[in-house]
């Protein structure tokens, strides 16, 4: 179990919402970090996650990765989004609850910026969990690639993960949807970000 103290404690539980998506250079310059991606099975809030995927990139490169089915708890488990993702019932009945699995995603991820394609979705998902689950594993550094590709990459059509993917990586061939390849994708689009030459005229220090 992640012990932390009542100040941690507080501080997680008001995270994320007076958090800053768009990182500075300090954070985008950091040769580590984690990408992450959440599925869930229904609007009923984070709590429905069914799928989370993370991958750990240090000097341009995966270095380790983490996946796996989340079964949701009673009352959260309506699937409705099977559609989407092709996550249903089935592939969820032998999976673990996010208690017992969120102690290793927090010494998976340490103190590293953790990063996700549209964060305020994923951040808002895991809170739900640590919230209703009564664990602190949420991330102290969370940022958004789609507000970062937005700032550094303007004049896309759109900033939807298949198209700053494409700008970013075109060699990448992306399953949108499936958790581990939107982790994948979400980590390609900041390497490539972090790799520009033009991060003073769009980042702060």
């Amino acid at each position: 179990m992640v012990v932390l103290t009542m100040s941690e404690q507080r501080t997680r539980s008001r995270w994320p919402f007076n958090a800053k998506y768009i990182p500075n250079l300090h954070f985008l310059r950091q040769p580590s970090f984690v990408a992450v991606d959440f599925e869930t099975a229904n609007r009923g809030g984070g709590v429905s996650a069914c799928q989370v995927a993370l991958v750990k990139m240090k000097d341009g490169q995966v270095i380790d990765e983490f996946s796996t089915f989340i079964q949701p708890p009673q009352g959260y488990n309506r699937f409705e989004f099977t559609w989407l993702h092709g996550i249903g019932p089935r592939q969820v009945a032998t999976a673990p609850m996010w208690d017992q699995i969120a102690d290793q995603i927090a010494r998976f991820v340490g103190d590293l910026p953790v990063y996700a394609h549209n964060a305020m979705f994923d951040a808002r998902v895991w809170k739900d969990l640590d919230d209703y689950f009564g664990t602190f594993s949420l991330p102290q550094h969370f940022f958004c690639s789609y507000l970062t590709a937005r700032r550094m990459l303007p004049g896309l059509e759109n900033y939807k993960l298949p198209t700053v993917l494409h700008e970013c990586d075109p060699t990448f061939s992306l399953n949108h949807h499936e958790a581990g390849s939107d982790a994948h994708a979400c980590a390609r689009i900041v390497r490539h970000l972090a790799s520009r030459d033009d991060l003073h005229g769009t980042l702060a220090p």
